[in-house]
């Protein structure tokens, strides 16, 4: 006799565990993940545009792809001459963009995997 804290389905096949879990994960995408996504597009885009307004990155770009054809190892040296020049607001805005761009590559890859994974049916195989 089971216990009465535990609850068993009778006939509980695996497909329908996988379709329980499916239904969980898409809850899961569209409850948790998209609203974090969305707060960190929006401080992503809103650190950019700050970075934007203090440094004049299109002569930055430009520059740094000079050097990145020219002779491909002098990047790294240009990165860190450019990092160490700029101001202590700067700099902590770069840090800050690069921060929340790792923050939203995690998220978004994350998203995508578990995506992927309902897409393709996977959890419906779980206990095969």
């Amino acid at each position: 006799m089971p216990s009465p804290t535990t609850t068993t389905i009778p006939n509980a096949t695996p497909r329908f565990r996988g379709q329980v879990l499916q239904k969980i994960y898409r809850v899961w995408l569209f409850r948790t993940l998209l609203p974090v996504l969305l707060v960190e597009v929006v401080a992503f885009s809103v650190i950019l545009y700050a970075v934007g307004q203090l440094i004049f990155v299109e002569r930055i770009i430009e520059n740094g792809t000079r050097i990145l054809f020219s002779d491909p190892v002098q990047i790294f040296k240009f990165i860190g001459a450019a990092f160490l020049h700029a101001t202590f607001l700067e700099e902590i805005l770069i840090l800050a963009l690069a921060a929340s761009l790792a923050f939203l590559f995690h998220h978004l890859t994350q998203g995508f995997l578990r995506f992927i994974l309902v897409r393709q049916n996977y959890f419906s195989k779980v206990g095969k």
